[in-house]
């Protein structure tokens, strides 16, 4: 049981000290889940004293995971992108040194800020994890294109996942209307999602 507790502590410990935790503090049983789930043969095999490192980079992709579930994360661009939008507080700079305004009438110390942003780099982890992802989810459409060649589902997929196409200008390449358009793109959706 001593076991279990201290299993808990260090991931309720490494969560707590992640980046993205930080606003999504009512996700917290969700997140220490996600990271037992993904990192229970790790506790079985490994040294609890060494296992802080490891268990780190599982937390980091299980936050992800957790916020990609609960839809506060979406994917853009080559990077994941908060869905709502975050104030950022500026923190006084301690590098540069305070710059003198000089006035009419008095001298103005106007202090340097600079803005604490997480790193938005993925960690090694969660890039293996989205390009097997998403290889995963290219070989579905391929088999659903190859079985419905006139539907154009890999086309359509591309255009719309990968260029970012709007639904009106697949229409046009396609040649085909936007309400079918949106049809094919719901039945992707549902091959995709009936393989996971």
């Amino acid at each position: 049981m001593d076991t279990i507790n201290k299993q808990k502590e260090i991931i309720e410990k490494l969560i707590k000290s992640n980046n993205k935790y930080k606003g999504n503090e009512d996700l917290l049983e969700d997140f220490c889940s996600e990271t037992l789930k993904r990192s229970y043969s790790l506790f079985d095999n490994v040294n609890i004293k060494d296992i802080e490192n490891y268990i780190a980079k599982v937390v980091n992709t299980s936050i992800l995971t957790v916020l990609k579930q609960n839809g506060r994360v979406r994917r853009r661009e080559n990077k994941y992108v908060s869905t709502h939008e975050v104030l950022i507080s500026p923190v006084p700079s301690k590098m540069q040194e305070p710059e003198v305004v000089k006035t009419q009438e008095t001298a103005v110390v106007a202090e340097p800020f600079v803005y604490d942003i997480a790193d938005p780099r993925d960690s090694f982890e969660e890039k293996i994890v989205r390009k097997d992802l998403l290889q995963k989810i290219v070989d579905i459409v391929l088999v659903a294109q190859k079985e419905n060649p006139s539907k154009e589902f890999l086309k359509i997929f591309y255009l719309r996942y990968v260029k970012e196409f709007k639904q009106k200008d697949i229409a046009k390449d396609v040649n085909i209307s936007q309400a079918e358009v949106s049809k094919r793109l719901i039945e992707i959706l549902k091959i995709v999602k009936s393989h996971f």
